[in-house]
């Protein structure tokens, strides 16, 4: 069976959707020796996933476009290299909010979140409408639908109107953002990078570039919190810092406004090697989106075995169990306190951290390959 996938996450710097994608391709070869994988990419593909797709059976077909040509990639490029590669199952991960086509063979979507919708974070109409329209289109047509929380399968039956049984709900993945050894020097050369060698820091992996995000509640909360203890501890976020929505812009001049501007780093994306050092040596890792499908920055941090501080909306409930401190959205003083207890308290924190750890293993992307490959076998026969 030859299954192709919309690879154009790849082309660009570290996401969630490259993330998902290279994890899953890489656990499909390995679990299934009858299964092909065709990557179709508009651009190089970037060398940082060499590691997880460097495999006989899954092929790179890169086209190389134009940039003003790779706005048109899933819709004028995508269809016809499905017929052309003879390709028997089209899978999408990058979620039901691409561009309409319709492939020459069953489709299956993941579809990580609908938070655009649900929280209504539009810029006007006319995108509103764009976005809903080619959702629903797209959840319509897919033969399957792969989520990785109930709360997303609930959100897709509701707001697009499919069937319950089109959606499947099977939980990624819990693993270190980074598997290999890190040495001691290169450890203290990355913290040495970002100025954080020898301070206590907490880390939000959300970046600066969506409202979504709760910028607000990281920053409001973590002023609070500064005001009332003693010692210095750093604010850091990694990720995009684009500005998208203004988002950056605004973060900046509350940072400002708040005080805190000399506490805060911003990393931008990052190399897993050095997410993966900062992970090591955090005090907690914040969670604090309005609307979440499956966590992956959490289970991430519970895979690194450091403490987790997450609000209580989208799948941050269903996944973490009892192994975060969950705190509302809306609460800037719950995060103050939260920061509080784990930064205070050794022994709550190593606590937390053991538990994320132990629920880390509940969650395998062996296991989710699996459930894929089921989906794929009873669409093509």
């Amino acid at each position: 069976m030859r299954i192709g996938f919309d690879a154009a996450s790849l082309t660009r710097e570290r996401s969630g959707i490259a993330n998902y994608l290279v994890r899953l391709v890489r656990r499909l070869v390995e679990i299934d020796g009858d299964l092909q994988v065709v990557l179709f990419a508009p651009d190089k593909i970037c060398v940082d996933y060499d590691l997880f797709i460097h495999h006989p059976r899954v092929k790179r077909v890169i086209v190389d476009l134009p940039r003003a040509e790779q706005k048109k990639w899933v819709r004028k490029y995508l269809p016809k290299l499905l017929k052309e590669y003879d390709i028997n199952l089209f899978h999408q991960p990058g979620g039901l909010d691409t561009s309409v086509f319709r492939p020459s063979c069953p489709c299956v979507v993941t579809a990580h979140d609908m938070a655009p919708w649900v929280l209504n974070t539009f810029k006007d109409l006319r995108k509103a409408i764009r976005y809903k329209v080619r959702t629903t289109l797209w959840a319509h047509q897919a033969k399957r639908i792969v989520t990785g929380v109930d709360v997303s399968r609930n959100d897709i039956v509701r707001l697009c109107r499919v069937s319950a049984d089109k959606v499947i709900v099977s939980p990624y993945g819990a693993e270190r953002v980074y598997e290999g050894d890190i040495t001691a020097d290169e450890e203290n050369d990355i913290l040495r990078k970002y100025r954080l060698q020898g301070k206590r820091y907490v880390i939000n992996c959300s970046g600066l570039n969506f409202k979504r995000r709760n910028l607000d509640l990281v920053l409001d909360g973590f002023a609070r919190f500064q005001r009332e203890v003693t010692g210095e501890v750093t604010l850091v976020f990694t990720g995009a810092i684009a500005n998208v929505q203004g988002a950056f812009d605004r973060a900046q001049r509350k940072m400002g406004m708040l005080g805190i501007r000399e506490r805060v780093v911003t990393t931008g994306f990052m190399a897993e090697k050095s997410l993966q050092v900062l992970l090591n040596n955090a005090e907690a890792v914040i969670i604090t989106s309005f609307c979440e499908g499956f966590p992956q920055s959490m289970v991430e941090a519970f895979a690194s075995g450091t403490a987790v501080i997450a609000t209580d909306r989208g799948g941050v409930p269903e996944v973490a169990g009892e192994a975060a401190v969950i705190i509302d959205p809306y609460d800037p003083q719950a995060l103050s306190e939260a920061l509080k207890r784990l930064t205070g308290n050794e022994v709550e924190k190593h606590l937390y951290a053991e538990k994320g750890h132990t629920r880390a293993q509940d969650f395998t992307w062996q296991r989710h390959a699996q459930d894929v490959i089921a989906v794929y076998r009873s669409l093509v026969k």
